[in-house]
């Protein structure tokens, strides 16, 4: 039996918070034992019986979804929660589902992964800032820390050009600049996103109407991804000083990688950046040249010296020491096989990160016990690690 549109739009308004909290910290999807965390510290729930209620009548109204968790290929004990097209349509404002996409299945672990990350965070690091402070818990005060701490970590992929032009006329931050670079930058992300709205215009007509079509150049490109492409038609690579100077925030977003805070200290702004080792497969080699190029750009921006804190962050702690080890190990030139030093340091030496520069960074490996606290412990450890 179908649920009615006013049923559902009850089952909202009685339940709005649970939605803005999958939307938001989530980006439409979440766990549903991250979700009952928030409903504890939000005081949205007395048990977990009451939750698992309020849960299953959002459910039954075909506001959410409720399935397994899959990790890796493998079903865990836990609950995945999808807003479903009415649930989205609420919280934009829509007249009708028509307007808004659905959540896809997901064959895959990215999405949900990301969700996984970015909600880590927000629960064991931003809410226990809130408490410090003595304030009550809400999901606007967690919104508002965000914003004050100029985070990214809610931003999607390609959603780069919101945060460029917030920055560029922040009061705090706008004497540190140098506005050419960063307008520079802002006008070329300008670009893309006109040819991916070109792009979704021409898929939609081609589609006569029956939906979206294909894209041309594909909602999912960032800009380094679309320059790319150009330059394979005309048979060469993008070259190393390219990847450099055409490093954006959106290239930063493409590989998981986020504005955790930046804060001004004694005139020195201080930025906080997280990467997320959400596949378990990335190499050092990787994460260093992204160093590298997040330092590079950030030295485009500020017409002064500033401090970069980057945490690496993986599923475990065997995940995170591995990372670890092969940054301090010894780098080896593959083609003189010279010893050049600490690998880490090597890397970001041959991507125009010297030693004098490399005195502003500082690299931690960390893990948010995921393995553990989400995919059944021991029984997904091989798995992940493969």
């Amino acid at each position: 039996m179908s649920v009615s549109n006013a049923k559902k739009q009850a089952v909202c308004e009685k339940y709005r918070t649970y939605l803005e909290i999958i939307y938001t910290f989530g980006n439409k999807v979440m766990l549903m034992k991250q979700l009952y965390e928030y409903a504890k510290l939000l005081g949205l729930a007395k048990s977990y019986s009451f939750f698992y209620c309020s849960i299953m009548e959002l459910v039954d109204a075909e506001i959410l979804r409720k399935e397994p968790f899959v990790a890796y290929g493998k079903t865990t004990q836990l609950q995945m929660l999808t807003i479903r097209k009415f649930g989205i349509r609420f919280l934009e404002g829509k007249q009708d589902s028509y307007s808004v996409a659905s959540v896809r299945k997901s064959h895959g672990n990215e999405r949900i992964m990301v969700s996984i990350f970015k909600n880590c965070y927000i629960l064991n690091k931003v809410i226990p800032r809130i408490i410090k402070e003595g304030k009550s818990v809400t999901f606007t005060e967690i919104m508002d820390l965000l914003n004050h701490d100029y985070s990214t970590i809610l931003l999607n992929k390609n959603q780069g050009l919101s945060f460029i032009t917030q920055i560029r006329t922040d009061k705090t931050l706008q004497q540190f600049f140098d506005t050419t670079e960063v307008d520079h930058d802002t006008k070329r992300m300008q670009e893309i996103k006109k040819t991916v709205a070109e792009g979704l215009r021409k898929g939609s007509e081609s589609s006569e109407g029956k939906g979206k079509g294909k894209l041309c150049a594909g909602s999912r490109l960032s800009l380094i991804d679309l320059n790319n492409e150009i330059y394979a038609k005309v048979g060469r690579d993008y070259t190393k000083d390219e990847k450099i100077n055409n490093y954006t925030v959106d290239t930063m977003l493409a590989f998981n990688a986020y504005i955790a805070q930046i804060k001004v200290v004694n005139n020195k702004p201080i930025i906080a950046i997280l990467i997320f080792d959400i596949h378990n497969k990335t190499n050092i080699y990787k994460i260093a040249t992204h160093i590298a190029c997040i330092y590079n750009m950030f030295n485009r921006y500020f017409k002064c010296k500033f401090l970069l804190r980057v945490g690496v962050i993986s599923i475990d702690e065997h995940a995170s020491k591995n990372l670890e080890s092969q940054a301090k190990g010894t780098y080896i030139d593959f083609m003189t096989k010279e010893r050049r030093g600490i690998r880490l340091l090597a890397i970001l030496n041959e991507w125009r990160v010297d030693a004098l520069m490399q005195e502003s960074i500082k690299v931690r490996f960390a893990d948010n016990n995921i393995t553990n606290e989400f995919m059944d412990a021991i029984k997904h450890a091989n798995l992940v690690r493969r």
